[in-house]
């Protein structure tokens, strides 16, 4: 049998009469059952009492005309955070991959000897990752500028964005949860309130929150322990009572080793608004400054000489930070973006939609049914097919911005959503896979490099009962692991 597996790899089995032997002795590929699935797919769906009949998958080699999978390929199915994958794409389409958001400030007056006799205005764009980095960098410029006392308030315009009338509490009555956090033209660190827990401290100083809100009470009721740091001893618990209102309470409790290092957790509380000032107060005065207002909603008034332009990182940096960790927010705020770049501001998620379906028809993608809502995923009514995703990315591949969209997906068993799987084995690091998730939904879409050199198109949408824990990731392993041995 040696010598015949030899002779068949060395292309001698037709001369030799052992045509037949070649055949056995040759490794072959795992079969395709008649459902179209390969058989590992169908075996591991068995292992985890799953049903083929609520999975959709496309499988098509990017140098091919035509699928090597489609099972259920026009069924319509919640794609959860895959897509983020839709809005990716149009975005670079639409934007650019540089395109920056803008952060304005201008105020009544220009300063003399150093004040503004009157107000100052920020105005926001959408910018999805305003950070409280970015915040000191505007205070210290404004420093630059000679402006040291504003004998006025601060008026935050947000008008970019129509206002969005979502209830954060909606989706999964979590409202605090930095997920559910809903969109806003002039938005500081994401919308979230830092909580760090330092435990090594004294007792009164262990828990401190940023931004400060002096309308926001924080409670610590943390019992601290001298007692080594492990999960016995390590369980705080964050409770946050009225999150949505301006007077959000904030109580930690539980036990917390003083022995385990600092941690920091986000949660949505307080008023944004709020939040946003104060930050810029305390950034303000601690560089020498003075604000003898408060805030307020509001326009920038016409004739307002402007001060200075905070630009952000370019759009392509921020894709990378919302398809890698999944940020729901980063999604959203990029969606009403390409809503208001093209049908002009306030951004409304209406505008956005037609902007997209738009996008898709000139793309010459089949948009038929698809229902894109908010761009994240973050939703019970978004659908798309495995065909209508699967022919989205083979028109990435053969797209201006391939690398760029290849570049923003989680790696398997290397970073982002896709760090803790597949990280065994040669087919670690040869999966860009975008993952989704919500109750009954696990999907995740991307490309795949086969151990033959060939690079595929993946798409996988399985909606089922509890298909969120953990057998839905199974069968997509198998799936991916299949097309890695087999490809």
């Amino acid at each position: 049998m040696d010598f015949t597996r030899n002779a068949c790899q060395n292309g001698l089995g037709r001369l030799i009469g052992i045509g037949l032997a070649c055949l056995l002795a040759l490794p072959m590929p795992d079969p395709v059952t008649a459902a179209g699935l390969p058989s590992a797919v169908t075996a591991e769906l068995a292992q985890q009492e799953l049903s083929a009949d609520k999975l959709g998958l496309w499988v098509q080699a990017v140098d091919s005309d035509s699928p090597l999978i489609a099972h259920q390929p026009d069924t319509l199915f919640n794609p959860a955070s895959v897509m983020k994958l839709v809005t990716t794409v149009a975005s670079l389409d639409i934007l650019g991959p540089s395109f920056r958001w803008e952060t304005e400030i201008f105020a009544d007056s220009k300063p003399v000897n150093g004040v503004i006799k009157g107000n100052l205005y920020i105005k926001g764009h959408g910018d999805p990752w305003f950070r409280s980095e970015d915040l000191w960098s505007v205070t210290l410029r404004l420093h630059e500028l000679g402006v040291h006392e504003i004998r006025g308030d601060v008026i935050l315009d947000d008008s970019y964005f129509a206002p969005i009338d979502d209830n954060p509490g909606d989706f999964d009555n979590r409202p605090d949860r930095v997920y559910n956090a809903i969109p806003n033209a002039l938005l500081l660190d994401n919308r979230a309130v830092r909580i760090s827990i330092a435990p090594n401290g004294a007792d009164d100083s262990s828990v401190s929150t940023w931004p400060p809100n002096p309308r926001m009470a924080l409670e610590n009721d943390l019992d601290l322990v001298d007692q080594p740091c492990r999960s016995s001893t390590n369980r705080p618990v964050i409770d946050i009572r009225n999150p949505t209102a301006p007077a959000a309470q904030i109580q930690v409790r539980g036990t917390v080793s003083r022995q385990c290092a600092p941690h920091l957790y986000y949660r949505v509380a307080g008023d944004p608004h709020e939040a946003f000032f104060h930050a810029f107060k305390r950034l303000f005065e601690s560089a020498g400054g003075t604000i003898t207002g408060s805030w307020r909603n509001g326009l920038v008034q016409a004739g307002s000489p402007k001060l200075l332009t905070h630009d952000s990182r370019p759009l392509s940096s921020y894709l990378w930070l919302m398809n890698k960790w999944s940020n729901n927010m980063m999604a959203r705020h990029v969606m009403l973006t390409m809503g208001a770049e093209v049908k002009s501001p306030p951004a409304t998620e209406l505008k956005s939609v037609e902007v997209v379906n738009s996008w898709a028809k000139t793309r010459g993608l089949d948009w038929k049914n698809a229902v894109v809502d908010n761009g994240s995923g973050l939703s019970r009514l978004a659908r798309l097919s495995p065909r209508q995703l699967g022919d989205m990315l083979i028109s990435v591949w053969k797209s201006p911005y391939m690398s760029e969209v290849m570049n923003t997906l989680p790696l398997a068993g290397i970073d982002g959503t896709m760090r803790k799987r597949l990280n065994n084995g040669s087919i670690r690091g040869h999966a860009h896979i975008k993952t989704g998730t919500l109750r009954d939904v696990r999907a995740g879409a991307g490309f795949l490099l086969a151990k033959s050199g060939r690079r595929y198109v993946v798409v996988m949408l399985h909606n089922e009962k509890n298909v969120q824990y953990g057998g839905g990731t199974r069968v997509q392993d198998a799936l991916l692991t299949w097309l890695y041995e087999n490809g």
